[in-house]
């Protein structure tokens, strides 16, 4: 695991997002107990996918988009690089 971070979703969700490898994979699982998805990047600065979500990070927020069309916008806690 190269870093991970719990993160508060402008929905009153929660989710631990951890940053796998070589930084190109990322293991989201909503909390309290949802399941695990594994997104993974092509490159550097490229948007995270599987075949259900995308999620793109800029500055302290990640942006999930799901299938459906449904947006998800989470940020990290106040305080944390």
């Amino acid at each position: 695991m190269v870093g991970q971070r719990v993160v508060y979703c402008d929905d009153g969700s929660r989710a631990d997002v951890d940053y796998l490898r070589d930084g190109l994979r990322m293991a989201v699982t909503w909390l309290p107990r949802g399941r695990t998805e594994i997104l993974r990047a092509r490159g550097t600065g490229d948007e995270f996918r599987n075949g259900s979500t995308r999620a793109v990070i800029a500055g302290g927020s990640i942006a999930f988009t799901r299938s459906d069309g449904k947006v998800r916008v989470c940020h990290r806690t106040k305080g944390e690089n």
